[in-house]
């Protein structure tokens, strides 16, 4: 399912200004470190890229919060926003809005979530709610800030990270497990060839993203 970008990272990178190329992608990653790094093929440094930018966007508020005012919904949106994230990373897609496979048929968002509930061990008691997960709790939060089909999101302790016959999940729990897949992706993708190159995909998209083109009237 993955595709190839449209311009080389080396393309889209010329097509930048010193703006541009100033953007910070992490923090204390600009654009242009990053792309150093890929041009170097330094994955070490490259990875503690991906992991800072996503600990930072979806992982971080969560833990910097004082309990008492968490908000399981919130840590929910989040974990359902890196999921797709870092599914496009991992297979070098664009988007996730309208994917399609190799042969042009619709990659629904439920077989992107089954996905990466089979892929990480974390999440094995997902593995079969893929299509559940993203049409009651992804959907059901993004689109109208509430679960729905009777799903419920706690955080006492009491719950474990799902109850699956009573329909809960524990979004600590859920958070935590997120933060051991990060972990085993950035490990990824210093092992894995072809992890390494979805990413390069990946991050071609990135960076035409910073391109600040002319806005639609």
């Amino acid at each position: 399912m993955s595709k190839k970008t449209s311009l080389t990272i080396e393309q889209a990178f010329t097509k930048l200004n010193d703006d541009e190329k100033s953007t910070e992608l992490a923090k204390g990653f600009t654009l242009s470190v990053v792309y150093d790094l890929i041009k170097q093929d330094d994955r070490q440094k490259a990875s503690k890229f991906v992991h800072t930018r996503f600990y930072h966007r979806y992982l971080m508020p969560s833990k910097k919060v004082d309990p008492s005012y968490n908000s399981g919904f919130a840590q929910m949106a989040a974990c359902c926003l890196m999921i797709e994230a870092m599914e496009s990373f991992r297979h070098g897609w664009k988007t996730t809005y309208k994917l399609k496979d190799e042969h042009g048929k619709e990659v629904y968002g439920g077989k992107i979530f089954g996905d990466f509930f089979k892929h990480y061990s974390e999440f094995a008691d997902f593995a079969d709610l893929g299509f559940e997960f993203y049409d009651s709790i992804r959907c059901g939060i993004l689109h109208q800030a509430e679960t729905k089909n009777g799903w419920r999101i706690e955080r006492d302790k009491k719950y474990p990270l799902l109850d699956k016959s009573n329909r809960i999940i524990h979004s600590t729990e859920f958070r935590y497990g997120m933060e051991i897949c990060l972990r085993k992706y950035c490990k990824e993708l210093v092992d894995d060839d072809s992890v390494w190159n979805l990413f390069k995909t990946k991050m071609g998209y990135i960076i035409e993203n910073c391109h600040k083109k002319k806005m639609k009237s």
